[in-house]
Order: structure tokens, then C-alpha cells, then sequence
């Protein structure tokens, strides 16, 4: 591959990283301005234990205060006059002490020791405190207003969006690997789950470097996540791939199935068992750092909410895919691509470095592998040390079904399955739908056995 082409590939490395800034800090500084959800949950809660229920609490507002602090305005009936309730926290954003409640002042009066005692060691830990929270200030209509069930429906494609990015940067990278060596690589959810791990580690150790506030820290465990995610492709690359690439004859960059399947397998075992090593057999859970939700649409008994966070990582996602098709549509390093993807002996006679190019894009799909799982874990709040596979094999069926080796159709398969998921959770079992997935694809590849944009005769495809 030509020096310019190396020098565009790992450009593209890095360009995700900088388009950070221009989508994920917009979004987080839109959202800055709300309270920490969970914060003012918990000043909420307290306020039951203060004044009588049959008083009936209206929350009025809530907003962030200096130092940790929350305010919560509201008003009771029975004296119709407006009061602030005051909450000081040990911490902000991923920090553990963010639960850790310090002081309370009513109207700018502090509670006593032991009144202070009794609403937060007794009845913030009771479960009467979470059946009696007033719940979040009223905060008018949606941006628009829509029936209910179009209103139900809107919310599952929302919350739906992520899965919809995660899958299709998987599909995405089977894909990238795929058109080289003409075998599907088999961990790719162990690399999604190493970026998960390795964001939810970046968080911690932002924590304990005294970086809590969740943009920041955030960032920078995205940043890790993408960093380390790569460093591991490299090495596959070259230490895995290329050598066992190679064994099929002089020039060539695929081989007989067997020991690059073996390889995956190896890899798959390998991966997991370190992040189980490196985690523990449990999962390593981020305490919830996100504000107050949007409220997007608005319908009889029901609001269409969104989060910033969602929608960040939604953007960074798609943001990634966007980028990469449009690598391997319009530079160097696509029609290298294409090229040792149709006749790799051809394309090395035309001066093509098959090994350079196979570890660049051996580190790239890894890394849109890691991106998908720090995705899962800065939405969801962590990542499993085997919690990949699933996915990882679920979209393994998504670049099937669009058509392997074809980059556009396993985008659009990542987004036809993770819809057809989703519409499957709002109608059925949500425990039944990788059953009902693997279904959709035996039925897919029946009728077309290519996928949407492979090979006519299905035959034709490596497995």
C-alpha cells in the first residue's frame, strides 16, 4: 500500500477521536445545565420524611448548585407557600460519593444531627422513600404532541438507536475483515467487549486521577477505549492474521477456512478470559452520571423522552460508519481495499503491501468493534467479561444478511436487525428475540440466499 494511503488510514484512526469535539461536547453542554438525575432523585425522596403526604408535594423545579449541591424548589398544600430544599452530595458525576448525602437545608436552615440521621440512614434506605418520591418537576409539554400509540412507538425507536449503531459497527467490521482474508472472524464481540471494559476502567481511573465530571471522563474513556481497541487489531494483525493469511500461497491473503476459523475461536477464549481476569467474574458498574431527560414529544398519559448521553453516543456511532464508508468509497486506502479484496495476487503486482494493508484494516475494525462496546457501556452503565458474544454473533448475522464482504449492505443489515429486535421487544418476550433473529435469517437466506447485496448464487460466499 502506497505511503499516502498508510498515512489516510491512520489519519482515519484518529479522525473519530476529533469528531468527539464536534459532537459528543455540544450535546453534554446542552444537557450540562440539568441536575444530575440521580442526585435529585434523591433530595426528592427526602422531603416525604419532612412534611406530612396528606400535605401533598408539588416539585416545582430542580437545578444543580456549587459544590455538589442540588436545589429542589417546591410547594405544599397545605400552605401554598414556595420552599428550596438544599442537598449536598461528596461527590459529582462518575464518583462514588455522588450518593453520598452530607447535608440538607430546608429554606437555607440546616436539619439538625439527628434529624439528619433519621432521613438518611433510615428512611432514604427504607423502600417507603421510593414509593413516596413526588416525583420530577413538571416541565410543560413536549416539543410535539402525538397520539399515545404513536407516542409509544416513537419512545422504542429511541431507545432502540443505540442498538442500531452497535450492530451495524459490528456487521461493519466483519465486513472490513471479511473482504481480505475471505473468512469471518469470530471476535469481534470479545473486541466489543474490551472496549467496554476498557471504557468502564478509563472512567475509574479518571475518578481516581480526580476527573468526575461526566463529560470529561466520559471522553476520555471513549478516547482509551478506541486507543486500546485498536492496539489490539494491530496485533492481531500482524502476529494472527497475516501469518496464518499467507499460508495459502505466495502472494495471497486468504487461506483455507480451518485455521483462520481455529484462530478466531482461539482469539475469542483468549480475549475473554483476560477481561475476565482483568475485571473479575462479576461486572463493573458505573454509578448513572446523566441529567435530566428531554422531553421530546408529549401524548395522553404518556412523554416521549430522550437523553443527551443516548443521542451523543448515537451521533459518535454513526458518525464512525459514516467516516469509514466514505474511506473506502473515495480514498487510497478503499480501492486498496477493493482491490486485494478481488484479486489480492493482482493487487500486489500493482504495488499494494497486503500485509500493511491488512493490519491497517485488521486495527481498523477492531477499533469500530471497541467503539460499539464502549457504546453499551457508557449508555447502559457496563459491559460483561463474556457479555460480547451474543452481540458480537448477532452481528456477525446482520453483515450476512446484507451481504458479506459488502460494506453498505452489512450497515444496512446492522439496521435491519437491530429493528427487527426492537420491534420484537415491543410486541413479544424481549428473552426470545435472539431466537427470533437467528429465525429471520434462515428465512432471509432462503429467499435470498446472497443477502441484500452478495452473490446471487450464495454458494459463492466463504464461510
Amino acid at each position: 500500500m502506497p505511503p499516502s494511503a498508510a498515512r489516510r488510514g491512520i489519519w482515519f484512526v484518529l479522525a473519530p477521536v476529533l469528531g468527539l469535539a464536534l459532537i459528543i461536547v455540544p450535546l453534554f453542554l446542552v444537557g450540562a445545565p440539568n441536575v444530575d438525575a440521580e442526585q435529585a432523585r434523591l433530595c426528592r425522596m427526602v422531603l416525604p420524611a419532612l412534611y406530612p403526604e396528606d400535605d401533598g408535594i408539588e416539585i416545582l423545579s430542580s437545578e444543580p448548585g456549587q459544590r455538589s449541591a442540588v436545589h429542589v424548589a417546591f410547594r405544599t398544600s397545605a400552605g401554598g407557600r414556595e420552599h428550596l430544599l438544599t442537598c449536598r452530595f461528596g461527590g459529582i458525576g462518575y464518583s462514588a460519593a455522588k450518593r453520598d448525602l452530607v447535608a440538607i437545608l430546608v429554606d437555607g436552615v440546616g436539619l439538625g444531627e439527628a434529624a439528619f440521621y433519621f432521613a438518611k440512614e433510615r428512611w432514604l434506605e427504607s423502600r417507603h422513600a421510593v414509593l413516596a418520591d413526588p416525583g420530577a418537576p413538571g416541565q410543560g409539554r413536549g416539543w410535539i404532541t402525538l397520539p399515545r400509540g404513536a407516542a409509544v412507538v416513537l419512545q422504542h425507536a429511541i431507545n432502540g438507536l443505540p442498538r442500531t449503531g452497535i450492530l451495524a459497527l459490528l456487521a461493519l467490521a466483519t465486513a472490513l475483515i471479511y473482504g481480505l482474508i475471505g473468512r469471518i472472524n469470530l471476535a469481534f464481540g470479545e473486541f466489543a467487549a474490551l472496549g467496554g471494559i476498557a471504557a468502564s476502567m478509563g472512567v475509574v481511573i479518571a475518578v481516581l486521577a480526580g476527573i468526575t465530571t461526566p463529560l470529561l471522563a466520559a471522553t476520555l474513556a471513549l478516547i482509551a477505549a478506541l486507543a486500546l481497541s485498536a492496539l489490539y487489531g494491530f496485533a492481531m494483525g500482524r502476529a494472527i492474521l497475516w501469518p496464518l493469511a499467507t499460508t495459502a500461497a505466495p502472494g495471497r491473503s486468504s487461506a483455507s477456512g480451518q485455521p483462520l476459523l481455529v484462530a478466531g475461536v482461539g482469539m475469542l477464549v483468549a480475549i475473554q478470559e483476560g477481561l475476565r481476569l482483568a475485571q473479575g467474574a462479576g461486572t463493573l458498574w458505573l454509578p448513572p452520571a446523566s441529567g435530566e431527560a428531554w422531553r421530546i414529544a408529549s401524548a395522553p398519559g404518556f412523554d416521549v423522552v430522550a437523553h443527551p448521553r443516548l443521542l451523543a453516543m448515537v451521533a459518535i456511532n454513526w458518525l464512525a460508519i459514516g467516516l469509514t464508508l466514505a474511506v473506502m468509497h473515495r480514498t487510497a486506502l478503499g480501492r486498496a481495499w477493493r482491490a486485494s479484496a478481488d484479486d489480492p495476487f493482482a493487487a500486489s503486482l500493482c504495488g499494494i503491501d497486503p500485509r500493511r494493508l491488512l493490519i491497517t484494516i485488521s486495527a481498523l475494525s477492531t477499533m469500530l468493534a471497541g467503539l460499539a462496546g464502549a457504546t453499551i457501556t457508557l449508555n447502559y452503565g457496563g459491559m460483561h467479561f463474556s457479555g460480547g458474544t451474543l452481540i458480537g454473533l448477532t452481528g456477525l448475522i446482520a453483515a450476512i444478511l446484507g451481504g458479506i464482504g459488502s460494506l453498505g449492505g452489512a450497515v444496512l443489515g446492522g439496521v435491519v436487525i437491530a429493528g427487527f429486535q426492537v420491534g420484537w421487544s415491543a410486541l413479544r418476550d424481549i428473552a426470545q428475540w435472539e431466537l427470533a433473529t437467528f429465525t429471520l435469517l434462515t428465512l432471509a437466506l432462503i429467499l435470498k440466499p446472497g443477502g441484500f447485496f452478495g452473490f446471487a448464487d450464495g454458494a459463492q460466499r466463504k464461510a
